[in-house]
């Protein structure tokens, strides 16, 4: 016989189903699709409410574009007729969509026998993603109702591929009753990440309302086009500041290479009440990378560790790359070999790699690099620049001809800076001759860097007669810089031909070439 204190104490007992499905729409919802995996892939065994819980699993699969791990949900779905339901339909379309699975995404569209706008909306978002811009008209010509979103996706996907004129066409013609700030703020954004600022700035200026999300596109899209005082005018015309518009000032002033002012602005955030989250570190730890603050960046790394902050990948790969260019390399590397291996992406090998190259262990270097190429990401021309860069110090003639060479597996062509690595590798080892085939030869106009450094290798080597040929050959283009006839000074000089070197610096005087000044800079009581 069941009590009444029995049947009180199992009403509020919380229910098994709601708990999971409470937990893992917390993890979607906060951004940690992986722990919503986890948790739905620990309770598959038990009683599971399918119809609840799938929509958020295909959200998590989405957001990682686990293909398979999708398909393989997929497949339960149908074998718990769970398929033709309209919402677990419509977030199969959407996991397909986003994980570049086109084909899959209108196949199950097709087979729906029941759609809404959202599974429409859905499919266009698909096409769009994919540039399948053809396809994704014809969705919303046959559309027979439409809401703001759907909108919204055709003028954020055109923009997204620099079609910002069609874009514009579609926000011009989006009726009045659906035109909300969304709506304006997508058309800003369109135009500010293409680096149309004033566009974007017209649409702005004749928006009837603004959310935060605006002003940060405003802000983000005048830093990244290197007009710094219209990003700084742009913040201080917010009525009311949220983290995310300091987060793209911060941001902007770290890109554009400002990181004491980065740094100021990530204090004065601090002392107006906000607290700082990811990306908010992560631009911090770049403006200390720059400036090669190390106690700063420590600083900073002690107080994400405080804060239990998530170290999501930006974090992590501005960690490894903050204490890679300040010189501390073994705590660099042992946060990017704690990281997971879907964690390391191209950023993060080459912070490592340049890291090891510029601080003169370029075995290390190399050795990095090997891995990477073993690894599921692929080199970028940043990371064969560093690797060449590493050879040419090392002298390692024949790995770094080697490594040129891979350029082309990866689909990569040398612009002027890989070829002014080789030229160094070659010039530093004595292959005068060859350097000069590969300057005159290169498919690139070879720049004063280029030449001079082959000219600096003829200085090493006192090949006087090589030295000549390169002024005759780039006589022009020396003439804007000092550096050659300096390094040609420099050279009659070391051979005691004094009368020669004494010529040349006339030659600077009366052509009134400027010697390049050197510059150096310390850090003194961590400034």
């Amino acid at each position: 016989m069941v009590t009444t204190s029995d049947f009180c104490q199992r009403v509020n007992q919380p229910n098994p189903s709601s708990i999971l499905y409470s937990s893992i729409r917390d993890h979607v919802s906060n951004g940690t699709p992986k722990e919503a995996l986890l948790i739905y892939t620990q309770n598959r065994r038990n009683p599971l409410n399918l119809l609840s819980l799938l929509p958020l699993v295909f959200k998590a699969c989405a957001f990682l574009s686990l293909t398979n791990y999708g398909k393989s949900l997929h497949s339960e779905s149908i074998k718990a007729g769970l398929q033709s339901d309209v919402v677990v339909g419509t977030s199969i379309v959407n996991m397909y969509g986003k994980c570049c699975n086109i084909m899959d995404a209108r196949k199950v569209f097709d087979e729906m026998p029941v759609k809404n706008v959202v599974t429409w909306n859905a499919m266009i978002s698909g096409y769009m993603r994919n540039r399948a811009t053809q396809h994704a008209l014809h969705i919303f010509n046959k559309m027979s109702d439409r809401t703001a979103v759907s909108w919204i996706e055709m003028i954020d996907g055109f923009a997204k591929i620099g079609d910002i004129v069609m874009a514009r066409c579609f926000f011009n013609r989006v009726p009045s009753t659906l035109k909300n700030v969304i709506t304006w703020t997508v058309m800003v954004d369109g135009y500010a990440s293409n680096g149309d600022m004033k566009g974007a700035k017209d649409v702005f200026d004749a928006m009837p309302e603004r959310n935060f999300y605006v002003w940060s596109s405003m802000i983000s899209g005048y830093f990244k086009n290197g007009d710094v005082e219209s990003g700084e005018t742009i913040f201080n015309r917010i009525p009311i500041r949220n983290l995310v518009n300091w987060n793209s000032l911060i941001s902007g002033y770290s890109q554009n290479g400002l990181c004491e002012k980065a740094l100021e602005a990530f204090s004065k955030m601090q002392f107006d009440g906000f607290e700082p989250d990811q990306v908010s570190f992560a631009s911090a730890l770049s403006a200390c990378a720059q400036l090669g603050l190390l106690k700063t960046g420590k600083d900073l790394h002690k107080t994400i560790i405080k804060k239990r902050l998530k170290l999501n990948i930006f974090v992590l790969n501005s960690l490894v790359d903050m204490y890679a260019k300040c010189g501390d390399l073994t705590n660099a590397r042992i946060i990017f070999e704690n990281m997971n291996e879907s964690e390391r992406n191209d950023s993060c090998w080459n912070a490592m790699i340049s890291g090891f190259s510029i601080h003169g262990l370029c075995k290390e270097a190399l050795e990095f690099f090997d891995k990477m190429e073993k690894s599921k990401v692929n080199p970028n021309e940043i990371t064969f620049l560093s690797v060449l860069s590493a050879c040419a110090h090392a002298g390692f003639v024949e790995e770094g001809l080697e490594i040129f060479c891979k350029m082309g597996k990866y689909g990569l062509l040398g612009n002027v800076k890989h070829y002014g690595c080789l030229v160094d590798i070659l010039g530093r080892a004595g292959r005068l001759k060859d350097a000069y085939r590969v300057v005159t030869e290169m498919p690139v106009k070879p720049n004063e860097s280029v030449w001079g450094a082959l000219l600096g290798a003829c200085r090493v080597h006192s090949d006087m007669e090589m030295a000549n040929l390169v002024v005759e050959k780039v006589n022009a283009e020396l003439t804007r810089s000092g550096y050659g006839y300096v390094v040609m000074s420099n050279m009659y000089a070391a051979c005691e031909r004094w009368e020669k070197a004494e010529s040349v610096r006339n030659l600077m005087f009366h052509e009134r070439v400027r010697k390049t000044v050197g510059h150096s800079s310390v850090i003194v009581d961590n400034t």
